[in-house]
């Protein structure tokens, strides 16, 4: 396949989401908001804003006094190391938006290595925030990875779209020096 070929599958929303970890959640996201064919930096920008989006809705879940909260407080009534975990997903999900956000920056200079650096960072605060719950009791444990569960895969699935685009790109690159 020429790059060419390899390059306009991309703007297949059903090719491209095939590249992700998630394929059905990513095709069945994107297809409502931009149709089934777009630019591919538009499928990159579209999966990039509903990881934001769900990373947004994942913060309420861990507010303070919100519905984790109160879980905590009704079943490790105290529990020190779970308000603390509780505390430091608050943290995380706000650096994983953080770096989220970076992501959809028009800023010159940015380029798609950067770009999957944030998103990495992004999916690694999100697994920290997870890892906190780690040795407290399993319904809490998978209450927070239920509450993650879609920020983690819209975040995964960004990554694996940006990286197909770079591909692309780059074997353009390579038949041109040819």
């Amino acid at each position: 396949m020429t790059s060419d070929q390899y390059c306009n599958n991309l703007t297949s929303v059903k090719n491209i989401c095939k590249t992700t970890q998630f394929p059905d959640l990513c095709y069945k996201s994107l297809v409502p908001k931009i149709g089934s064919n777009a630019n591919p930096q538009l499928i990159y920008k579209q999966s990039a804003e509903l990881a934001l989006s769900e990373i947004s809705k994942a913060s309420l879940d861990f507010a303070a006094n919100g519905p984790l909260e109160q879980l905590i407080q009704k079943k490790l009534p105290n529990n020190r190391l779970a308000l603390s975990a509780l505390e430091s997903c608050r943290t995380f999900l706000s650096l994983a938006s953080y770096n989220v956000n970076n992501t959809l920056s028009s800023s010159t200079g940015v380029t798609r290595d950067d770009i999957r650096t944030w998103l990495s960072a992004a999916n690694a605060d999100l697994e920290t925030c997870k890892y906190g719950f780690a040795d407290l009791a399993e319904d809490v444990r998978n209450v927070v990875v239920d509450r993650l569960k879609n920020s983690t895969e819209f975040t995964i699935n960004s990554l694996a779209i940006i990286t197909e685009i770079d591909k692309c790109e780059r074997s353009k690159m390579d038949a041109n020096k040819n």
